[in-house]
């Protein structure tokens, strides 16, 4: 006896079960098993194949039929009927043939349907093909059905008996009932046969006269009427009456009696009205939500073709749409996308224009698709699929990258950037171009180009920003593994991905071989123009691969005259296309080193000079001339092609003078004809600040036209009651033009005085200085966080989507900030008094509206038109002694000096040395403060060494630095020369080089630098005591320009003073200078607040604890160290900072103290309310016993009053135990 398997028993119990029964069968080979599985199945007979035998091989339709006259037939395996189930027998499966399928296919009926077959006793032998002779002696006439179609090829009379059959049923002989004309309608209508709820003799005339009358009724009647018998009747008799019904029809299937019904029908009266046959009750699922598809209750659905098949695959994509469910305001769902791109609603009418946008994906009630469905579809292997995919993915980054998707949906950038790239490997051009313009939306941002084509004119036009992400997180990345994926480089950096996948190869290899359409050519370029402005790197790079330069610029920028209409054929076809210009007019500001490159190895003058001289035959001749004129301008900036240049001179006098007679700058003229006027005359600056070549003749041919048409432009705007700034920008440039000629000639030009001064009086200058305010970035109150910007790539940030012009203020069509920036510039040069203070006093709204707000978008690439104008006024303001008021130009003079970027080092200059450290300016109302807490000697001893606090702010910030070049492409141009609390900027240098000496190892001999050592020292003690005197002085005559940076900032600055060296602070004048400073901020102390993140500092946790161990180092016992400490342990202040004074730091205890003049809080802020922590309270009383703690110290006076108040608490609280 073997030991069967028991409950609990695990894997391992069964493997040795088993070993030992083969152990014992190898021993005993008669050893038999308690059971045995047989089968008792015939073997189905192998169909033979109709190559080998010859005979015709027999459909699926007269299998599933059961025709007869075939010589060859085998068992189907109960395809019709069910097989005879014995006892312990499995059902028989059916072989189909593979090789010889006729691919022709049926509905497959299951067995269950049918029930078994029972076998019953015949008395007789009945043949069934036996027709008895009719009583005329002929046979019965067929009535042809009306229905057939007689003009059908196919035979008439196989048609009528299909029809025929389709209204037939296979009745069972034994059956003692036979087919009527009612019975006939009840199975087209689904009507039951017989009452199951009856058994009288009458439930046949009942059930009868029951059909007539629901015959009579239409569909929607009867579902009515049901509805109301169900309402009326008690639900447990409803209850009951279905119990009965399936226990009769129970009882009928196992007698046998089966009524062959066709399965869509009976779905059909499933559908539509709950009579609850019993087929479709053995066989179907309820809930099945196939059966729900309402295509299958057309009464006419046996008449479709191929609808005797059912197949519910498809049957799944035409059924019904489920309601889409309520969804709360709050509550997140997935995003989904019209073919446009754009976001739709959770839900949406299904109307006909709507009805595409429905699917059966996972949310078939919800229109539109999703980035997902999106994504798999873009790699579909039909085509059309992933052209719309590509498309959607297009649409969609053109909304999200001009800014309409902001805080509503994330999109994955990094994922789709690679599901394009796969894409645009693809040299099908109707996948081509729709990848190709995904990439180039993704890459290459419309508003931000269209922004800096909008400058085209200005004289900030041939300055253009790097748009190079910062690269500090890849190379630490890199320094730490040894490769980065492109994956997660995409996350860091999505042009730096495009770059490694050689997009640039990939480029060529389209406009080399493929020579796509002129938009696939169109997207190919601009995806390039936003590679050249990521780095000089990359655009070094692209200028160096020879192939793609000569493709672009033989097929692109050909040697053509501009005397044709634009059309897009035009690619590969021997014309110029403009995207193209724009390429090399984006290159050509890179550097000097690239505009060589692009003279000497491709000889890009010649098609530019044929441009220019070339007649121009509408808008876009206009256009292609204005790039190539951009081109050799920016050329000429790096003293290139200057004598080539010359040899334009005559054509452009030409058109300088087409432009001074003909061109206009009011509203209705041409914008386009003004910007071409505006260039022609940037070539001629560029040609006049040329010294390497003779200009006489050039200037004699120029002179006269400058004249007549700046007196006619400033006239034309003088009269003007609006404008806009395109048209303006013809006046910009005649104006740059004239500062030119002061410059060089160093002659008066009084024509001009008389045309400005004309100006300045009009009603049209009137409406140009209204707009100032609301045209202003600074004013704005605009954040970065209200721009769309991405983190991995960066750009422009010009969109502002939930404002009313969708676009930052100073880009606004009537601003005036570039054309006064260029006038101003002009009156800086011109030095006439009286002019000046004329245009400055109309501004002093403007200047009123800066001082009193905090500026915003500074590090906007578009504010520097607004910093130019700003910094123009401070200085003819300040140079010509205007009657502005004092108080006010320092305080915008002051607030300047942290707005100005990088590469106004300049600028800056001036207003140390001419407003911000000027006695001049300090006013005596202002001085008046600074008595007022100081003593005399104190207050002259500051304003005495003003000129040392210059020159240590000016050797802190090394402001003598001068860039080397034209500063055409700036790659820092975010970064401010000064950060907002720019006084505190030489302590917290000093804070900063103490940090990193700390960090790194002494060197072992002292001595050689000994003298260096002290040399630095002496510096410190400079640089500290003139840093510390200027705060002072900020703190108390202009506190009001400190009020935007937060007090416990300014607190924690002057607290880095006693961490820059560890006696510093002992000297006299430094100490003094601490102990106001400190005091100043102490009258402030409602707003401190240590809890929050400290700005330009670690979190104060870390500060403080290094603040104590400083503390607890080299004290010295001093009142102003100790009173800095215990700023942060008053009762009002967070409890953890008590905790690890008295806690981790209690070896600062026995030092702490002070006189209570010099501590922040009253005494009592330190005592109340009474401490409720018992962790503290141990440590209080820790100090106490321990000794850690001087009699009378504010320390001391802290813990015993914090220990003596618990002990009263616990005692009160004993006491009302008992």
């Amino acid at each position: 006896m073997f030991k069967r398997p028991c409950p609990g028993e695990d894997e391992d119990d069964i493997l040795k079960m088993q070993e030992e029964f083969l152990r014992e069968k190898n021993k005993n080979q008669n050893l038999q098993p308690a059971a045995q599985v047989v089968n008792l199945r015939r073997t189905e007979l192998k169909r033979p194949s109709t190559s080998d035998t010859g005979i015709r091989k027999q459909s699926k339709y007269a299998q599933s039929k059961g025709l007869k006259n075939y010589t060859q037939k085998h068992e189907s395996g109960g395809a019709l009927i069910g097989d005879i189930l014995e006892k312990n027998m499995r059902e028989s499966e059916r072989n189909e043939p593979v090789d010889e399928d006729d691919k022709v296919y049926f509905p497959k009926l299951q067995p269950s349907i049918l029930g078994d077959i029972v076998e019953k006793n015949v008395g007789e032998c009945i043949d069934y093909d036996f027709k008895p002779m009719p009583a005329q002696g002929f046979p019965v006439v067929t009535k042809r059905i009306s229905n057939v179609n007689a003009e059908s090829n196919t035979n008439l009379f196989p048609n009528t008996i299909e029809v025929s059959s389709c209204q037939n049923m296979d009745i069972d002989e034994s059956s003692s009932f036979s087919l009527t004309t009612n019975q006939s309608t009840n199975l087209i209508k689904n009507f039951p046969t017989k009452s199951y709820i009856l058994s009288s003799a009458d439930a046949d005339d009942i059930h009868n006269e029951n059909i007539k009358t629901l015959t009579n009724l239409s569909e929607k009647e009867i579902l009515d009427e049901q509805q109301k018998l169900l309402s009326s009747l008690d639900p447990k008799l409803i209850q009951f009456l279905k119990s009965k019904r399936e226990h009769a029809l129970n009882n009928q299937y196992d007698n046998k009696q089966v009524t062959h019904t066709p399965l869509v029908k009976n779905t059909i009266g499933d559908e539509k009205m709950d009579t609850n046959e019993s087929s479709n009750d053995l066989t179907i699922d309820q809930t099945d939500s196939l059966w729900e598809n309402d295509i299958l209750s057309h009464p006419d659905v046996n008449k479709w073709l191929h609808f005797d098949s059912l197949e519910k695959d498809k049957l799944e994509w035409i059924k019904g749409i489920n309601e889409s469910k309520k969804v709360k305001p709050d509550e997140p769902y997935e995003a989904r996308f019209d073919f446009k791109g754009y976001l739709l609603p959770y839900t949406m009418e299904y109307t006909e224009k709507t009805k595409t946008l429905f699917h059966h994906g996972e949310e078939p009630h919800r229109p539109g698709y999703s980035l997902l469905e999106l994504f798999e579809l873009s790699r579909s292997t039909v085509t059309q699929q992933r052209v719309m995919a590509l498309n959607t993915i297009a649409g969609i980054l053109e909304y999200y990258m001009a800014g309409t998707y902001k805080d509503i949906i994330d999109i994955p950038l990094s994922k789709i950037f690679f599901i394009i790239r796969f894409s645009i490997d693809e040299n099908k051009t109707i996948i081509l171009e729709p990848a190709l313009k995904a990439m180039r939306n993704l890459l290459y941002n419309r508003i931000d180009e269209a922004s800096l084509d909008a400058l085209l004119g200005f004289k900030e036009s041939t300055c253009q920003p790097c748009l190079e992400n910062d690269k500090s997180e890849i190379e630490e990345l890199e320094s730490k593994e040894s490769e980065l994926n492109d994956f997660h480089l995409a996350e860091i950096d999505i042009i730096a991905a495009a770059v490694r996948s050689d997009i640039i190869q990939r480029l060529f290899y389209i406009l080399d071989t493929v020579r796509p359409s002129f938009n696939c050519v169109q997207y190919c370029l601009q995806i390039l123009i936003r590679l050249i402005r990521d780095s000089d790197e990359i655009a070094m790079k692209i200028v160096q691969t020879d192939h793609l330069m000569r493709t672009v610029i033989q097929n692109f920028i050909p040697v053509s005259s501009l005397s044709f209409a634009f059309s897009p054929h035009i690619a590969y076809n021997g014309k110029p296309i403009l995207v193209g210009l724009k390429f090399l007019r984006i290159l050509s500001l890179q550097s000097r080193d690239i505009g060589e490159i692009l003279i000497n190895k491709y000889a890009i003058f010649k098609p530019l000079s044929v441009y220019i001289s070339s007649g121009v035959d509408g808008t876009y001749g206009l256009r292609v001339q204005i790039e190539a004129i951009c081109i050799i301008s920016n050329l000429l900036q790096f003293n290139l092609v200057n004598e080539d240049a010359m040899s334009l001179s005559p054509v452009i006098v030409t058109l300088l003078y087409k432009h001074v007679k003909g061109t206009d700058i009011f509203v209705k003229s041409s914008v386009v004809s003004a910007t071409h006027a505006a260039i022609v005359l940037q070539f001629v600056n560029k040609l006049l600040n040329c010294n390497t070549i003779n200009l006489k003749t050039f200037k004699e041919q120029v002179y006269p036209l400058l004249k007549e048409g700046v007196q006619k432009w400033i006239a034309q705007l003088s009269y003007s009651d609006c404008y806009t700034c395109g048209h303006l920008r013809l006046l910009c440039s005649v104006l740059d033009c004239c500062l030119t000629i002061l410059i060089y000639e160093r002659v008066p030009l009084k024509f001009l005085c008389d045309s400005l001064k004309k100006l300045v009086s009009s009603r049209g200058f009137k409406e140009i200085v209204k707009n100032v305010v609301a045209c202003s970035n600074l004013l704005s109150g605009i954040d970065n966080k209200d721009l769309h910007l991405i983190k991995n790539l960066k750009s422009l940030g010009t969109s502002v989507i939930d404002s009313a012009q969708k676009v930052l203020p100073v880009l606004n069509v009537v601003s005036p900030i570039p054309f006064l920036v260029a006038l101003l510039n002009l009156l800086r040069v011109m030095e006439d008094k009286e002019l000046s203070m004329s245009i400055v006093q109309q501004f002093s709204m403007y200047l009123k509206e800066i001082e009193k707000k905090t500026p915003s978008l500074c590090d906007n690439w578009f504010t520097r038109f607004e910093i130019d104008l700003l910094f123009s006024l401070i200085k003819i303001a300040v140079l010509n002694d205007t009657n502005l008021n004092e108080d006010l130009l320092y305080a915008v003079s002051n607030k300047l000096c942290y707005i100005l970027r990088v590469d106004k080092k300049y600028e800056l200059e001036f207003l140390f040395n001419a407003v911000v450290f000027n006695k001049k300016w300090f006013t005596a109302e202002r001085l008046f403060n600074l008595m007022s807490i100081s003593n005399t000697d104190s207050c002259t001893k500051v304003l005495t060494n003003i000129m040392n606090i210059k020159s240590c702010y000016r050797k802190v910030i090394n402001i003598n630095h001068r860039a080397i070049g034209p500063n055409i492409v700036f790659r820092k141009w975010q970064e401010p020369i000064l950060p907002r609390d720019w006084i505190y900027l030489p302590i917290l240098m000093l804070y900063a080089k103490s940090q990193d000496a700390e960090n790194k190892s002494e060197p072992t001999e002292v001595h050689p630098y000994s003298k260096s050592v002290s040399k630095e020292l002496d510096q410190k003690d400079t640089i500290v005591s003139s840093s510390l005197g200027w705060i002072l002085l900020n703190e108390l005559c202009y506190s009001d320009l400190l009020n935007d940076i937060d007090v416990t900032d300014r607190f924690c600055r002057i607290m880095c003073v006693f961490l820059c060296d560890n006696s510093l602070f002992l000297d006299a004048g430094i100490k003094d200078l601490l102990r106001k400073c400190t005091q100043i901020l102490f009258k402030k102390k409602a707003e401190f607040n240590f809890d929050k993140q400290l700005v330009g500092l670690n979190n104060f946790q870390d500060f403080y604890t290094q603040f104590l161990e400083q503390f607890q180092s080299v004290s010295y016992g001093d009142h102003t160290f100790a009173a800095c400490v215990l700023v942060p342990i008053a009762q009002r202040h967070n409890v953890k900072w008590r905790k690890l004074l008295w806690s981790e730091y209690a070896g600062c205890l026995r030092a702490l103290d002070c006189p209570e003049d010099l501590l922040c809080y009253e005494m009592n802020d330190y005592l109340y309310p009474d401490e409720t922590d018992e962790s503290l309270i141990r440590s209080y009383l820790q100090a106490l016993s321990s000794n850690l703690l001087r009699p009378d110290t504010i320390a001391y006076r802290i813990a015993r009053h914090h220990v003596e108040s618990f002990k009263k608490r616990s005692k009160n609280v004993t006491n009302s135990d008992k």
